[in-house]
């Protein structure tokens, strides 16, 4: 099931979506490359201030508290006075459930609230359908937890495959529906909606992994989760176009929620005071405007970049541009020449990409700080400093970084220090 190779004819491996190559060869590698980017970002910063970065992740991940707050959170006894209680109801208008219906629960990533649910809810042997958008893949803090709890995955990327899977073999316990992946592929509304009427049977639940839920509602002009069907369970994201911090947003039916909540607090991943508080507020000050400024901009960057790398490698991705990894090597394998085939996979050619538009032009991007498992493809996210930049800017930061990966395709030790600086 699903595409088990690249098209340079590297292994995908299956727990994250992408090929490992000899830089990149795992877990240990990806985290390393990230402690060397925030390496990178200090340094910036001591060196000549905090503008000289510019975020182009969309993701703010601030503490999301006001000097008031901080005042109020000396202990936690003052957190169970002042705060307990007062950010579900938020959650649950945010995500357009119904408190009659609906229960909410904070997290401390979208990753944990994902494992929580799947690793709960799901038995050994029991059959899971994931409907992805063409082009992108369920993110593996859902592919990872199924295969944990025992079950079996099968990924789908069409209405018409859906149904037919839905209707054939064993009933599936669940459906994860993806509506924007990690590389920012967007799933069409209509297929949404679609296989949310599902004739579904007695057991089977839908769970909704709407990280980017900011971006369907600023950008794409879509309704809230639960706007859009019959949903058992979903989460969002508090710092993904949202002011912050980092943190999971589950909200579902009651019921299964209090056992999830249960669960939560035996394994220690419910969000601790200050993220709570910080969810709260970010909900609040919620702007979806922001978000479709940050798409004007893209679009503005997405005419340049496609008039120089061609309109079937640059692809709108919500409100930012994205190249895969996969293209990024063949741009550098032009600029250099053409040749030889590189030794680099390309999850690694779009971090020494980050990592170059860092280090040189202080450009900040998701695939320099992402965590292990994130797509391997140049994302250039709008917000929030896009406009600090300007398109024209942004584009020649990545025109000098591709440039610096042709060098790198033929340097693979020279590759191995910016990606993971000087750990050995």
């Amino acid at each position: 099931m699903g595409v088990t190779h690249d098209r340079f004819g590297n292994a995908i491996d299956s727990a994250v979506g992408y090929a490992r190559g000899t830089i990149l060869r795992g877990t240990d590698e990806e985290v390393a490359k990230t402690l060397h980017a925030r390496r990178l970002v200090r340094e910036r910063i001591e060196a000549r201030g905090g503008d000289a970065i510019y975020d182009l992740t969309g993701m703010n991940r601030g503490a999301g508290l006001s000097p008031e707050d901080a005042k109020q959170l000396t202990s936690h006894v003052a957190f169970f006075a002042g705060f307990e209680g007062e950010t579900e109801p938020i959650a649950i208008r945010h995500m357009g459930g119904d408190p009659a219906v609906h229960d909410a629960l904070i997290l401390n990533r979208v990753s944990a609230a994902n494992f929580l649910a799947l690793t709960t809810l799901l038995e050994r042997g029991d059959r899971v359908l994931a409907l992805a958008p063409a082009g992108g893949v369920s993110h593996p803090s859902v592919t990872r937890p199924v295969e944990m709890a025992g079950a079996s995955l099968e990924e789908l990327h069409a209405i018409d495959e859906l149904v037919k899977a839905w209707t054939s073999g064993v009933v599936p316990r669940m459906l994860v529906i993806t509506p924007i992946t990690a590389s920012k592929r967007h799933l069409d509304l209509d297929a949404f909606r679609n296989a949310l009427a599902l004739p579904r049977r007695p057991g089977t639940l839908i769970f909704v992994d709407d990280a980017h839920l900011a971006s369907r509602i600023g950008f794409f002009g879509d309704p809230p989760t639960f706007a859009l069907g019959p949903i058992d369970l979903a989460v969002c994201s508090a710092d993904k176009h949202v002011a912050g911090p980092r943190a999971g947003i589950l909200v579902g039916r009651r019921d299964l929620v209090r056992d999830l909540r249960s669960r939560a607090f035996e394994l220690g991943l419910e969000a601790q005071t200050s993220q709570y508080v910080g969810v709260a507020n970010a909900l609040r000050q919620f702007e979806p405007k922001a978000i479709a400024r940050a798409g004007e901009l893209a679009t503005e960057v997405l005419r340049l970049l496609q008039a120089r790398y061609g309109k079937e490698r640059v692809y709108l991705g919500g409100p930012g541009v994205s190249i895969t990894g996969e293209d990024a090597l063949d741009i550098a394998r032009e600029l250099g020449g053409g040749g030889e085939a590189s030794t680099l996979v390309p999850v690694e050619a779009n971090t020494i990409v980050a990592m170059e538009m860092l280090r040189a032009d202080g450009v900040l991007t998701i695939s320099a700080v992402s965590m292990p498992g994130s797509a391997p493809v140049v994302r250039l996210m709008m917000y929030p400093d896009g406009h600090r930049l300007g398109a024209e800017a942004i584009a020649q930061s990545l025109e000098r970084a591709f440039a610096r990966l042709a060098r790198a395709r033929r340097d693979l030790d020279g590759a191995s220090r910016m990606i993971l600086g000087d750990t050995p």
